[in-house]
């Protein structure tokens, strides 16, 4: 067997593998672009059509996430708005400079989702 073939049969292999681990590392880059966005991204369909309600954060814990070195946090929240008062539990990732503004007993501007009020966007960012 010649050398030189041997040698283009081994460049070939690793250049077809160099192009399938990269082919990989986009596939798993564009997934984890994908929920990194779907996180950070409030639900802004619900923020623009939800119905309008104040949310009092009752309780405030870690999940362990990290979103651009910003937390995401998990709230119990008690919803105050047409439907009456009630409680539920939501996530939401906070900016990591605001988090003091997000205590227990801080009252926040909500939307709720008239058909499902267990499902709600905080507007954090409402003036």
């Amino acid at each position: 067997m010649d050398t030189r073939s041997l040698t283009d049969g081994i460049f070939d292999q690793a250049m077809t593998n160099i192009i399938i681990w990269t082919v990989v590392a986009f596939v798993i880059g564009g997934i984890i672009i994908v929920f990194a966005r779907r996180a950070m991204k409030p639900n802004a369909n619900l923020l623009k059509t939800g119905v309008p309600a104040q949310a009092k954060i009752l309780n405030v814990w870690q999940t362990g996430m990290m979103i651009n070195n910003n937390p995401q946090v998990g709230m119990l929240l008690e919803v105050n708005g047409p439907g009456g008062t009630y409680q539920t539990e939501t996530k939401v990732v906070i900016p990591m400079i605001n988090i003091p503004q997000f205590q227990p007993g801080v009252t926040l501007p909500a939307k709720v989702d008239p058909t499902n009020p267990k499902k709600i966007a905080l507007d954090i960012y409402a003036s």
